[in-house]
């Protein structure tokens, strides 16, 4: 396969570039200042107060490393060498406010991606056999540096074989789905047809044509696998040698910051700003909190009631390489700053934006999503406490069951709205409704006000401490700021491994309580810390300013949150329990730790019944062929998330991928979704829908259980 007049084409554009000796980038004229400011400042601010030391050196070496080169196919094993003995100064270096290492291993990094960049391009001329009989290990960041330069060939053969291979199998399911789309609009239309012939006698005009449907992704999908691998590798260079001296900066002092924990950060003037923005757009985007994880933007968190949660098929973990705005053509994001990435996404309220999306539950990549969201300012209104009351029949009565959906724990500090407040009505109301129980939904809450989550937690206890905060070398406990009870039937409380910060200081102190069995995934997400933004010196705003560490949460009887979460009393997997999602698939998190217990007394004794629970909800699913069938796909699904290799036979890889596609909208199963097609706006309540979430029907299952073992003890 011979694409020589193609190649001529694409890069007649990026000659002139590509010919002239770009010049090294080195620090600029407020690097020394900052990096001596900032090695100062980090110790003494982060909470360990961990002193600057040879690890922490290494450990800034080894997470630059990572952040450039994430999969270990561009360095070679000889670089890695070199840079470790250039970085045995590192720490007197830093301290001096020298960055000679970062601009060196930047500028190899340049050197070494250009090589690799033009073995692509050669490559792909010579054509790509995509029937190999092998496997590829899609997955290097543990992997070894390559040594020798035949090593290197081959990685990258096979690297581009797997994006070949994963581009082709793609294109096919889409192309799958939209026959299966037409013959359903088709077959649809018939029916209706049918329907008001039935129903009329009036004939329909067959030579009427329907009308054409426009495509808002036919540019980007329109490319060949090979242009768009071309593409792809074109931006990284073009990408690549835009960076400038800020850039470099930034990443090597967050690579010193995250030597102390993982959600430590240096933001330089520009990125600080940014991130005031990208705070702010959250809310009138597409509803999405992005981080950044290997060269792509990735959704760390969901707004509920934003447009990526009301469509459904945007989901953390997910991975987006490709943005388009309506039916213009597509920009591939890849190795983009996150900030450059979040101004391509977000836009003016109405217009619509369009996805390419590698899903969490495919990490191999194979598979490639396109959605397209209308973009929309989230409401409070949307995004509030909610709370529906359902009646189940069972045991030859009728339970009332009050169900609490909390998105967030908000507050709007200029004005007199929060979550407690809301709540505190909610529950009042179900007490006004003489409810048996009721279902805690914390799934997906991912924190937000801590004085929320202790004055929330206070409503189910008469008094008492709710959680212990270690900041400075001191811990101080925060307790229940009024006496009295404001709701005290039998409590479920869900959550799953994106219930995370103030979602855990609630469940663990009603677990602690023997107030609430915790139902749902093998643990919460594991974020036992807070984090302050602070300006590296307040005079100097072009310092910038560093996000760091000062506080970590503790239950009341001492065990941290941080890294093991909450485990539930009751496991019910939900997709997102076999997804790597939560603080132990982070780099350098904060280790388990512990304090002293506080004194309190237990407000309930629903622990004693934790034992029948399980096993009475375990008999229950046992015989549901609807939950048995879920349980398998997440069988399934887990065992997709787990391979490591990828064959690179592209047969194979069809037949897998045919296999796999059910799985696809499972992480859309079994949870909270709205009814749009309802539209009903004067009922926020219809979000909650048991009868479409497999989790929540079995919460309200084990309440029901709950109620009588409360009524028989």
């Amino acid at each position: 396969m011979k694409l020589t007049g193609f190649f001529t084409l694409i890069f007649a554009c990026n000659g002139f570039l590509a010919a002239q000796e770009l010049m090294p980038l080195g620090p600029d004229d407020n690097a020394a200042h900052i990096t001596r400011t900032l090695v100062r400042v980090v110790p003494q601010a982060h909470m360990n107060r961990e002193p600057f030391t040879e690890a922490i050196a290494r450990r800034t070496l080894d997470n630059y490393l990572r952040a450039l080169d994430f999969d270990r196919s561009i360095f070679r094993a000889s670089d890695i060498t070199e840079f470790r003995s250039m970085g045995l100064t590192l720490r007197e270096d830093l301290m001096e406010g020298r960055l000679d290492l970062a601009f060196a291993v930047f500028e190899r990094f340049k050197e070494r991606a250009e090589n690799r960049v033009a073995f692509v391009r050669a490559f792909l001329e010579e054509g790509v056999d995509a029937e190999l009989d092998t496997e590829f290990v899609w997955r290097r960041r543990d992997m070894p540096w390559v040594d020798t330069e035949e090593e290197w060939d081959e990685l990258w053969r096979h690297k581009i074989t797997n994006e070949y291979i994963g581009h082709r199998v793609s294109q096919m399911m889409r192309e799958l789905e939209a026959e299966e789309a037409a013959s359903a609009k088709e077959e649809t239309a018939k029916e209706e047809v049918d329907e008001e012939e039935e129903a009329t006698d009036v004939a329909v005009d067959s030579e009427e044509e329907p009308e054409e449907e426009r495509s808002l992704v036919a540019p980007q999908l329109d490319l060949s696998p090979v242009e768009r691998i071309l593409r792809r590798y074109n931006q990284f260079i073009d990408v690549l040698r835009g960076h400038d001296a800020e850039y470099v900066q930034q990443m090597f002092l967050s690579s010193f910051t995250r030597a102390y924990d993982t959600h430590s950060s240096y933001m330089s003037p520009r990125a600080n700003e940014d991130f005031d923005i990208n705070m702010r757009l959250s809310l009138t985007g597409i509803g999405a909190m992005l981080g950044y994880e290997d060269g792509a933007a990735k959704i760390e968190r969901l707004i509920k009631g934003g447009p990526a949660h009301r469509d459904g098929r945007l989901q953390p973990g997910d991975r987006i390489i490709a943005v388009g705005q309506g039916e213009d053509t597509p920009e591939d994001i890849l190795f983009w700053p996150l900030y450059r990435s979040v101004r391509l996404i977000r836009g003016e309220i109405g217009s619509t934006v369009v996805l390419h999306v590698i899903p969490a539950s495919d990490p191999t990549g194979t598979e490639v999503r396109v959605i397209d969201l209308v973009r929309d300012e989230i409401k409070l209104e949307e995004n509030a406490a909610n709370m529906k009351i359902h009646e189940l029949e069972r045991d030859g009565r009728t339970f009332r069951l009050g169900i609490l959906l909390l998105p967030d724990f908000y507050r709007d500090f200029q004005g007199d709205r929060s979550s407690a407040a809301d709540v505190k009505a909610l529950l009042e109301e179900l007490n006004l409704e003489e409810v048996d129980g009721m279902v805690f939904d914390l799934r997906n809450n991912g924190g937000g006000s801590l004085q929320d989550a202790v004055e929330m937690s206070g409503f189910f206890i008469d008094y008492g401490p709710i959680v212990q905060v270690r900041s400075e070398g001191n811990v101080r406990v925060l307790s229940d700021p009024r006496r009295g009870v404001v709701f005290d039937k039998p409590m479920v409380i869900l959550v799953n491994r994106q219930s995370a910060s103030a979602s855990e200081i609630l469940a663990a102190a009603l677990q602690d309580y023997g107030r609430a069995v915790i139902v749902g995934d093998s643990k919460t997400h594991g974020k036992g810390s807070v984090q302050s933004i602070m300006p590296l010196d307040r005079r100097d705003s072009s310092l910038g300013s560093l996000k760091v560490t000062t506080a970590a949460f503790y239950r009341i009887d001492g065990r941290s949150t941080q890294l093991k979460g909450v485990s539930p009393d009751i496991e019910i997997r939900s997709p997102s329990d076999v997804l790597e999602l939560g603080e132990e698939f982070l780099e350098n998190v904060l280790p388990w730790t512990w304090v002293a217990p506080v004194r309190f007394r237990p407000h309930g004794s629903l622990r004693a019944f934790n034992e029948e629970l399980r096993e009475q909800s375990a008999a229950r699913m046992a015989e549901d062929d609807e939950f048995i069938h879920f349980q398998q796909k997440i069988d399934r699904l887990e065992e997709r998330a787990r391979r490591r290799q990828v064959s690179l036979n592209l047969t194979a890889r069809k037949e897998q991928a045919l296999a796999d596609r059910e799985l696809d909208s499972l992480q859309e199963d079994g949870m909270v979704l709205e009814d749009e097609e309802n539209g009903d706006e004067e009922e926020t309540r219809n979000r909650i829908r048991p009868e479409r979430d497999i989790v929540l029907r079995e919460g309200l299952q084990i309440l029901a259980d709950l109620v009588q073992l409360t009524e028989r003890n």
